[in-house]
């Protein structure tokens, strides 16, 4: 089973880097999904990547 993060603006992709870093953590199967609300793709790259 994976476990999805669903991410729709810069403060939600901000306030979920936790959830994420424990996902890989403890090697849990997951993936995200952006739903592109307020899409910038050069402002949102930046927060992506990392």
């Amino acid at each position: 089973m994976k476990t999805r993060v669903i991410l729709g603006t810069r403060p939600e992709v901000i306030k979920m880097s936790p959830v994420v870093r424990a996902c890989e953590g403890v090697g849990l199967d997951w993936f995200m999904i952006h739903t592109g609300q307020h899409y910038s793709y050069s402002v949102d790259r930046v927060f992506l990547r990392r």
